[in-house]
């Protein structure tokens, strides 16, 4: 060295080492960033690959509305090269009408906290490349200087749900508003403080009956046709004409005025007299001039009056025009109530019952068609009168207001005990409590199921809460924030009574739900009703797009498994597999697991051509002559095991009805049924 001082070998050694230490750190990271370099390429690779292959258009716009960028699929989706939209404007493909909707829902998106709300979904219109307008849904997800849209056709999807909505809502012989779309309509009417003489005219063809069975079934068909046809020409532009079913049909008017400005009644019977006369002309029928009168009920809307009750109003309007000799108009004038005087004992008899522990949960299980595994069970609630008859609730609606909300926590924690006591045994399935969608808008609701979650804990199986009885224009009103604080606690939700035409499609696109249900009215049918199919597969269509689980109920026979596992239903209840069962057979069920899955025969297709499911509709009988005929009916199908049960559940409802109207049964007769007493959920003593 130039100071002659000797370099130190140590020095030497620590400087080659730092070196070399140096060097192989720096190859380290060179091979770890190539390595690093090279799985990011491979990323890379597989999301454009991903994005290219896929069906949905997937674009990157720019905070200002520019497009950036569209994958391949755009081509195929919309009809566009990806040339052609990039650098353009979004606004400028979507309709005009929905432009205004998709520029707000951004604004707030961007507006909002990213880590309360991380995406978006809106749908809209977007122009294809040959001009027509798709229906889109996109989800929107930020991106940084812009945004994210991935974008999915639901053309064919929104078409037919459109077609649902119109079959849900028109009579199919017809073509005219049903009841379900004029108690809407007529709902939504009232609810505008503003529009005072609202008011519905029933019409009802005198003798139609004998005229049908004269005529046949065909030429009856026809002259229903023209009766309509009639009605809509005569009635005035904006009113609602309806076929409310068989002979009679509705007109709701609208803003019926004097010239005084006044709302006039005399004007009303004139409008209503003119209807009845436009049908004495005679109609061409079966090469013939047929003759028919009507006869006209009339009501107005009063005060706070609800559409379903103006409706009721009009009935007994019309009643009391068919007792006066038909061919005529009456009036609706509000009498001294006799359904209050009626109604009065038989709400004392109902919480007379709640205090006396008079009502019993039995369960049917849940069955999944394919293989027959038990998969949930549904409860319903039954009131056991002094005599050991059973009487079902739900459908005579005679629990309402503080009564109901009273009932359905009872029946709630009954369920909760019942499915904690099975579990301890080593049995347990999600029990099904049906509510209606009056009881659910009980403020109190969620924080008792909490109550009852904390209390018994959340391993008994699970609880699914089935939404029946939507009555009215609001049908789901305020339901959305209940059912959404269910389902938080873990509480699935089930869309029951979807043969009631509007509240389908409306349920399905307002509320929150896990499982579609089809009605026992659409289930009955199936098998024979190409109409009924195509509606239950849309439904089902509907409901598998969404991620629902589907049900139906009254699965009776064979062919009714047999036509809904074509359609795509998974799960079924009814006589098929069991009726209502008491805890002790319950528990048997469950412990089973599985039940035979039953296969169309020759005899069970002929007793369901026979007719049998006019009588075993599953609705209460409304005579007593008619619940006399249940009882001859039930005896003379003793010999087969599925009729009988059958027929037992329809001699239920007739006494159900006799209790209820002409009050309590007489004494255990040798046909008294229980459904608790056999193992399928029917008793033949």
């Amino acid at each position: 060295m130039a100071s002659g001082r000797a370099v130190s070998p140590v020095m030497v050694c620590l400087t080659s080492a730092v070196v070399f230490t140096l060097v192989v750190h720096q190859g380290l990271m060179l091979f770890r960033n190539g390595k690093l370099t090279r799985e990011l390429v491979e990323k890379e690779g597989h999301f454009r690959s991903l994005v290219q292959g896929s069906s949905d258009v997937i674009m990157i716009v720019t905070s200002a509305g520019t497009i950036r960028y569209v994958s391949p699929a755009a081509a195929g989706a919309w009809g566009y090269d990806t040339d052609e939209l990039v650098g353009s404007e979004l606004a400028a493909a979507i309709h005009p009408e929905d432009l205004g909707m998709v520029v707000h829902e951004i604004r707030r998106f961007l507006a909002a906290d990213p880590a309360a709300v991380p995406d978006s979904r809106l749908e809209f219109r977007v122009k294809s490349g040959a001009g027509a307008w798709l229906n889109t849904e996109a989800s929107i997800n930020r991106h940084r200087g812009g945004l994210i849209f991935n974008c999915r056709d639901v053309t064919e999807r929104t078409r037919l749900q459109a077609r649902l909505q119109y079959d849900a809502e028109h009579d199919a012989l017809t073509g005219l508003a049903n009841r379900s779309l004029f108690t809407t309509r007529a709902g939504r009417a009232l609810g505008h403080i503003a529009r005072p003489g609202i008011a519905a005219l029933v019409i009802g063809l005198d003798d139609f009956k004998g005229l049908n069975d004269r005529l046949g079934s065909e030429a009856g068909d026809t002259l229903l046709l023209h009766v309509a046809d009639r009605l809509g020409q005569a009635a005035r532009d904006g009113d609602t004409v309806a076929r409310l079913g068989g002979d009679e049909f509705a007109v709701l008017v609208m803003q019926q005025r004097s010239p005084d400005g006044s709302v006039g009644e005399h004007h009303l019977l004139q409008y209503a007299s003119r209807l009845r006369d436009v049908l004495t002309v005679p109609f061409a029928l079966a090469g013939s001039d047929v003759r028919i009168t009507a006869s006209v009920g009339v009501a107005s809307a009063t005060p706070g009056v609800s559409a379903t009750e103006l409706l009721r109003h009009a009935n007994l309007a019309l009643r009391r025009a068919k007792a006066a000799g038909k061919d005529r108009v009456e009036l609706y004038a509000p009498p001294a109530k006799e359904a209050q005087a009626h109604d009065a004992p038989r709400a004392g008899r109902v919480r007379a019952a709640l205090g006396g522990g008079e009502f019993v949960l039995l369960h049917q299980p849940v069955v999944e068609l394919s293989t027959g595994t038990v998969t949930a069970v549904s409860a319903q609630v039954r009131w056991r009168s002094a005599q050991g008859v059973f009487f079902t609730l739900a459908e005579q609606r005679m629990v309402a207001g503080d009564d109901e909300a009273e009932l359905n926590r009872w029946m709630l924690k009954e369920a909760f005990t019942q499915a904690a006591a099975r579990l301890s045994s080593g049995v347990s399935a999600p029990v099904s409590v049906p509510i209606s969608a009056r009881g659910l808008r009980e403020p109190s609701l969620p924080a008792f199921v909490e109550g009852l979650l904390t209390q018994y804990g959340k391993s008994f199986g699970g609880l699914i809460i089935e939404i029946t009885h939507a009555e009215g224009h609001n049908l789901y009103e305020g339901l959305k924030p209940q059912l959404t604080a269910l389902r938080r606690l873990g509480v699935r939700i089930a869309l029951g009574a979807l043969a009631e035409g509007y509240a389908s499609l409306s349920a399905l696109r307002q509320l929150p739900a896990d499982v579609l249900m089809l009605d026992r009215t659409i289930t009955a049918d199936i098998p024979q009703s190409a109409r009924l199919g195509k509606i239950a597969s849309g439904l089902l269509r509907i409901a598998a797009d969404l991620g629902l689980e589907s049900w139906a109920d009254g699965v009776d026979l064979p062919e009714q498994i047999e036509a809904l596992r074509e359609l795509g239903c998974t799960h079924g209840r009814g006589l098929a597999f069991a009726g209502w069962l008491d805890e002790y057979r319950l528990r048997r069920a469950l412990m089973s697991g599985r039940y035979p899955v039953p296969h169309p025969t020759a005899a069970s297709a002929h007793r369901h051509g026979d007719g049998q499911d006019a009588v075993s509709a599953g609705s209460p009988t409304g005579s007593a002559d008619a619940a006399q005929d249940l009882l001859h009916s039930y005896a003379s199908h003793r010999q087969d095991d599925i009729a009988v049960t059958r027929a037992a559940t329809d001699f239920e409802h007739a006494l159900a009805w006799l209790f209820v109207h002409l009050g309590p049964p007489p004494e255990p007769t040798p046909l008294e049924y229980s459904p608790a007493g056999s193992d399928d959920g029917g008793t033949r003593q």
